[in-house]
């Protein structure tokens, strides 16, 4: 079969597109980084003896040009099976009082440039069975003080994610979205983190494991989803003094 992996260059990306070429798939990978995601490409069809096509997209200035590559090197795999929209970026300067250009940036990259991929790729994941799978994040629970445009942009796309999950209840078109906690990233470099930093390759095996189930929303790990439901009981005249 084969996928579309954004943000296929790092991180969860980057550990997506292994184990998806190691079961057989061909791939289509884009990233920002031509150098990094040549790199990967190169190494996938060696080890792994699958197509893999790339395309250069930066998904902050996200223009036709870039979509009309992607779509043509989706479409010269003879056919699409699946969207894998990992890609993701985080700031220092996050705040409440970020630039109005950061927050634009942020914006694009964590859902207004998701949401472009999806609308030009609709056409081929129709019609057959196919899955559209979205990365969200545990920083969108609630809104907080830190963090602000990132977890914005993520309950942007949650909900996008949703909507698209109800349109297509009744199509082949499988629609899936995780939440992640804490993962051990590039993006969570340095940081400290209240609980463990989880690890993208056991997050490829389980997403592929799910790729042709109807799971909905998951969390993972798992126990980020009693921990959102906590956090979105406390009351508001305690959570605003909780510094997290």
């Amino acid at each position: 079969m084969n996928y579309v992996i954004v943000g296929a260059s790092a991180g969860v990306g980057r550990a997506l597109a292994y184990q998806f070429a190691r079961a057989g798939h061909n791939l289509v990978v884009a990233a920002s980084d031509a150098r990094d995601l040549e790199a990967t490409a190169s190494d996938l069809r060696i080890r792994c003896g699958v197509r893999v096509e790339t395309v250069v997209m930066d998904l902050a200035r996200i223009d036709e040009t870039a979509l009309r590559q992607i779509e043509q090197a989706a479409g010269d795999l003879g056919g699409l099976h699946g969207l894998l929209l990992p890609a993701g970026t985080v700031s220092p300067d996050d705040t409440a009082h970020a630039a109005s250009g950061e927050i634009d940036r942020l914006t694009r990259v964590n859902y207004l440039s998701m949401a472009s991929v999806i609308q030009r790729l609709l056409p081929l994941l129709q019609g057959h069975p196919a899955v559209i799978v979205g990365f969200g994040s545990v920083a969108a629970m609630r809104g907080r003080g830190r963090n602000v445009a990132y977890a914005a942009a993520k309950r942007a796309l949650e909900s996008f994610f949703e909507s698209l999950r109800h349109a297509f209840s009744n199509t082949d078109l499988n629609v899936q979205f995780y939440v992640l906690g804490y993962m051990n990233t590039q993006m969570a470099f340095g940081i400290r983190t209240l609980l463990p930093k989880a690890d993208p390759d056991r997050l490829s095996r389980v997403v592929l494991a799910n790729i042709a189930r109807d799971t909905g929303v998951m969390y993972y790990p798992r126990y980020w989803r009693f921990i959102n439901w906590v956090i979105r009981m406390i009351p508001w005249q305690l959570y605003k003094r909780l510094n997290f």
